[in-house]
């Protein structure tokens, strides 16, 4: 097996993809960009707005996909529905055929959420838990039989990812309404909330593409997941502000519709493939995370 070089990175310009390319890049990665805004090439990172043919071998050695539409972009209706599974599932749909006709492509390493698991009260939800069977379930679980196409071509590998904490994504539409005092749980605070800090989710992806990591399926979340309600309180001491005010779920399925689910519910997700692998998470606990982000 030759040494992994050349990465395609689908997402690339999100939240995640961004800070992913700078350790990609960091690391002597040449990298590809699939994005749909027309960029020029900087440096090592070339940009492409469509996917080469599968009529030829594709010039890469790894594919990390990580494309997909905002769950939470607009409130969920039928149209809004199914663009959030084309985003996904046509996308790798056409990475995974690309794959077969690519021997030189000796890793897939493909996107996928905690939303996996449904709405759950089980303390410890690991890789080999049941899914669910709502709207995000049944979506995480077609996205990752997508990429499972290619598995008789090159190692497959689904990461279900948590709520990831950085500068930039779910944190920041948190922040205002904590810094003002204003912040609290969500309905009784009881649902799971399973996280992961940005950093270790880059660190977790560069284990994967070194091969580091084997397992088919990893949790991308925490050692530690809490409640809604343990959060909110340690959100609240990183800002050194009260966070006891309770958001109402009917309230914020008035704001959001059926995707406030998503908030009023959750899961406590635990990365056990991740763990037993060796893997060393940097950020084990909310409050460490949230001390480093914050202050």
């Amino acid at each position: 097996m030759t040494e992994i070089k050349r990465v395609l990175l689908t997402g690339g310009t999100g939240f995640v993809g961004s800070a992913l390319t700078r350790a990609l890049i960091d690391a002597g990665y040449q990298v590809t960009i699939l994005t749909r805004q027309a960029r020029s090439d900087l440096g090592d990172i070339r940009y492409i707005n469509a996917l080469p043919t599968t009529t030829e071998a594709w010039p890469f050695d790894a594919i990390i996909n990580l494309a997909g539409e905002n769950l939470f972009a607009k409130r969920w209706n039928p149209t809004q529905k199914q663009r959030l599974r084309d985003s996904r599932i046509q996308l790798t749909e056409q990475l995974a055929a690309g794959i077969k006709a690519s021997p030189t492509i000796q890793r897939f390493i493909s996107a996928s959420a905690i939303g996996y698991y449904g709405a759950s009260d089980a303390p410890a939800l690991d890789e080999n838990a049941t899914a669910g069977d709502d709207f995000a379930a049944h979506l995480c679980r077609d996205w990752e039989a997508c990429a499972l196409q290619a598995e008789e071509s090159t190692h497959v590998q689904r990461l279900r990812i948590g709520v990831v904490l950085g500068d930039g994504g779910a944190l920041d539409n948190l922040l205002p309404p904590f810094k003002l005092g204003l912040g609290g749980p969500i309905g009784s605070g009881k649902q799971g909330f399973s996280w992961i800090h940005i950093s270790d989710l880059v660190k977790l992806l560069m284990a994967c593409l070194r091969g580091e990591l084997n397992a088919n399926v990893i949790n991308a979340v925490a050692p530690q997941p809490v409640s809604n309600k343990t959060f909110s309180k340690a959100l609240g001491r990183a800002l050194h502000r009260p966070a006891v005010i309770p958001m109402p779920p009917r309230a914020l399925r008035l704001m959001l519709g059926e995707v406030s689910a998503l908030l009023t519910t959750g899961q406590f997700v635990v990365p056990k493939a991740a763990l037993e692998e060796g893997f060393q998470f940097r950020f084990e606990t909310i409050d460490s995370a949230l001390n480093e982000l914050l202050n």
